[in-house]
């Protein structure tokens, strides 16, 4: 068994009530680490813009069934944390409200102690295109499941606050934080997407992921003196409940290792640049997909 020398460290993790974040939340805890988890529940009303009987009647992965899927608490995954044994907690903040994040890191703190690693998993993502509407009534979803809707200032804006500003944010506090205490070891964790490039029908969550992208690899230079190592996890298409069966199959077919990806293989590549075995990696972006980008 290797030994990632975890053991003891303090997790906060984002977005961590569900999918990749979820996943990622218990393989830390297996590792020994204490883990804090935040997260924000969305109703499938508000966000999916579908009805509460449309979500509560998904039983199959599919935008009903993912849009119920984002409700959910943390108490779930705590649960699992504490019957393997292991120390968490959590808190519910949106962090696209700037104040929430000194006061995220001072609950951390105040429960576990200093935060070792961090994770930027949360993620807002309701999908904008440059088409404008009246194409879009004529084919208006996305992959044959998701609205879309012509880019506007307010898709522009409700994606950067909390793909881009809350983690540029989330990064500043917890460098200062560490360098103030001359701490020596620490790991920032970000999470984009392989479509980061350019994302055709889901353009400012795609933009927003890359400019995170930016942002970790001067992080990562900036602070890599003070030994703190700055990384990026790219996902594929990985099933957390947003795909049909048939898309699912579709998307798979595509992908080298013909197969998408499970919250477990994001979690797997987290626990990796956070081990002692990444000492000496920092500023990389990290593709796991399949083989979808290369």
């Amino acid at each position: 068994m290797v030994d990632t020398g975890l053991k003891d460290r303090v997790a906060l993790i984002t977005g961590g009530n569900h999918g990749i974040g979820a996943a990622s939340a218990i393989a830390f805890a297996k590792e020994g680490v204490k883990v804090f988890i935040n997260y924000l529940r969305l109703t499938p009303e508000e966000y999916g813009g579908i009805s509460r009987e449309e979500a509560d009647k998904a039983k199959e992965p599919g935008r009903g069934y993912y849009y119920r899927t984002l409700e959910k608490s943390a108490d779930e995954v705590m649960k699992t944390i504490r019957d393997l044994g292991g120390e968490c907690d959590s808190w519910e903040a949106d962090l696209a409200d700037p104040k929430n994040i000194s006061s995220l890191f001072d609950r951390v703190e105040g429960r576990f102690g200093k935060v070792d690693i961090l994770v930027n998993n949360a993620a807002h993502d309701r999908c904008d295109t440059f088409i404008p509407q009246s194409e879009l009534n004529r084919s208006p979803n996305f992959l044959g499941e998701y609205p879309m809707r012509t880019i506007s200032a307010e898709s522009h804006d409700e994606h950067f606050a909390v793909n881009t500003r809350a983690v540029v944010l989330l990064m500043e506090e917890y460098a200062r934080r560490y360098i103030d205490r001359k701490s020596t070891w620490g790991r920032i964790i970000n999470i984009t997407t392989d479509g980061a490039y350019a994302h055709p029908s889901n353009v400012s969550y795609g933009a927003s992921k890359y400019a995170v992208e930016s942002y970790s690899r001067a992080a990562a230079y900036e602070l890599g003196p003070y030994g703190l190592t700055v990384n990026v996890v790219s996902p594929g298409a990985v099933q957390t409940g947003w795909m049909t069966k048939e898309l699912e199959e579709s998307i798979a077919e595509s992908y080298p290792l013909r197969r998408i990806g499970r919250p477990e293989d994001i979690a797997h590549a987290l626990i990796f640049f956070a081990s002692q075995q990444a000492d000496w990696i920092t500023g990389q972006v990290l593709h796991v997909g399949g083989g979808n980008k290369m």
